[in-house]
């Protein structure tokens, strides 16, 4: 894929890296602020993009009153029309996209939250990949678009136009699945970002499509304001990302809408500093600052060549966030690391191939690659994992060690309570079993000792060494009759940890 020279579509671009790049990560508040950040920054772009949109689709009627008998006209604003037609139809249907994704998320949020859960991974795969399948509907939606789009353009302009559109369903990743690449363990707001990147897009191609037209029966230089009445002008200011690491240059692209190639009569200031804009009509502004939050503010002012009169319009609100670089060491069954078992982990680093990361630990042993491991401990307290790649240190992530929990003693398939006789006289001895665990955790009983109280005689006591009842103990159990107690006690077991630990008896009423 060719790089775009469109710097909106170079930012769309980048921030769909980012996007990419955090998937294998547990997501943070600040990650889920970036994702907001950068959706109130699109959806700003996308309302100038639908007003220079209708200001450009203006100037046909302009058109029409300079030259009542050019046929040409009508031909190229009818095929604006069902352009204009087509992309109604498909906004407003990724717009009931973004309400679906919102209600999968548990409805509207609060605090400024567009949702209430917007790190619920789960919540974008069954909306647009496993269960409702939006996302390949949506792909379908996208490439029928284009389809019809392609179809108004003048067979000898079509791959010259077509090269400059940002719209693409094409697949990031050789499994050729778009929907999965966007969607698939997306946390929710970033799947609404996305939808909104989507939206933009669309009314991108809109407003491209509608100056080919235009250009089709006359020229840029007739949408100068000098001939074409604006009722309204507005600044942009358009960034390839809100969210950076530390190190990292930070680049945005400030411009005013609807501006011609002609800039000797706009200037630019942005916090301080004047831009000249280059022969697009577009200036840029960079600074490499360090971790925080940044605002840029600023105006853009417009001369009248004819008049010299200057009007200023102010930059729109625009914030990004410089961040530190960072790693996430996720845990894939618990937030512990347990002695005697093997506890699989997933490390990955924004923007670095997982291949490239160097894992260790300061108490125990990790093997592994690409992004998988195991970690295996001996000794409960707490051990760090650190991540390191390409000589930068990505932090150290403290684990708690923790020993296996205790198993519960069972005998007939019960923890304790009433019993059948029938059913007790066939047991053969007592298991400890390890319920609710995440975990294949065995225990081996080692020893116990059975309290045996008749009814109305005197009690009786023997000893077992390993799970099986010893000979005595099932002396007494062939005596067993209604109201007879047992009592199981000392109970001994031995856990994949190799330590031995003494566990809770339990006690037995014959029925």
């Amino acid at each position: 894929m060719s790089i775009p020279k469109d710097n909106r579509q170079q930012m769309i671009n980048l921030m769909y890296l980012v996007l990419t790049a955090l998937l294998a990560l547990n997501v943070s508040s600040e990650i889920l602020n970036a994702f907001r950040v950068i959706n109130t920054s699109l959806v700003g772009s996308n309302v100038l993009l639908d007003a220079n949109s209708r200001i450009n689709y203006k100037a046909f009627e302009s058109k029409k009153i300079k030259e009542p008998g050019n046929a040409q006209i009508g031909i190229y604003q009818a095929k604006a029309d069902k352009l204009l037609d087509l992309s109604k139809n498909l906004q407003e249907y990724i717009g009931d996209l973004q309400k679906g994704i919102i209600e999968e998320a548990g409805g509207p949020g609060e605090d400024g939250n567009l949702m209430k859960r917007q790190d619920d991974l789960d919540a974008s795969t069954r909306f647009f990949i496993e269960e409702k399948k939006k996302g390949y509907e949506l792909k379908k939606k996208l490439d029928e678009f284009k389809s019809q789009f392609s179809q108004l353009i003048d067979t000898a302009d079509l791959q010259n136009v077509l090269n400059k559109l940002p719209l693409s369903t094409n697949a990031q990743t050789q499994n050729g699945d778009w929907a999965r690449d966007n969607f698939f363990q997306m946390p929710p707001i970033a799947s609404l970002t996305m939808l909104t990147k989507e939206l933009s897009d669309v009314k991108a191609t809109e407003g491209l499509l509608v100056q080919y037209f235009f250009s089709k029966i006359g020229s840029s230089e007739e949408l100068k304001p000098d001939e074409i009445v604006f009722n309204s002008f507005s600044a942009q200011i358009t960034s390839p990302s809100a969210y950076i690491l530390q190190g990292e240059k930070f680049e945005a692209n400030v411009f005013l809408a609807a501006t011609s190639s002609k800039n000797d009569n706009v200037s630019v200031n942005v916090n301080g500093s004047g831009l000249r804009p280059d022969d697009k009509g577009i200036a840029h502004y960079s600074s490499s600052p360090g971790v925080g939050e940044y605002e840029l503010k600023g105006n853009i002012s417009l001369k009248n060549p004819k008049t010299n009169a200057v009007t200023s319009y102010p930059l729109p609100p625009f914030k990004y966030t410089v961040a530190a670089p960072f790693a996430t060491v996720s845990p894939t069954k618990m937030n512990v690391f347990y002695i005697g078992v093997p506890n699989p982990v997933q490390v990955s680093a924004a923007g670095v191939a997982n291949a490239k990361l160097n894992v260790t630990m300061s108490a125990g042993t990790i093997t592994g690659s690409g992004g998988k491991y195991e970690v295996r401990v001996t000794t409960q307290g707490v051990t760090n994992v650190t991540v390191a790649a390409n000589g930068k240190n990505y932090g150290a992530f403290p684990f708690r060690v923790k020993l296996i929990p205790n198993p519960q003693a069972q005998c007939a398939g019960m923890p304790g309570g009433r019993v059948n006789s029938a059913v007790w006289k066939a047991q053969q001895g007592v298991i400890a079993n390890l319920d609710n665990f995440d975990f294949d955790a065995k225990f081996e009983v080692l020893s116990f000792n059975m309290f045996y109280q008749p009814k109305l005689q005197d009690p009786g006591i023997a000893s077992a060494s390993g799970p099986y009842f010893s000979a005595a103990q099932k002396a007494f159990i062939s005596k067993a009759k209604p109201g007879d107690i047992f009592y199981l006690e000392e109970i001994k077991v031995k856990g994949p940890d190799g330590l031995s630990r003494k566990i809770p008896g339990i006690a037995f009423k014959i029925d």
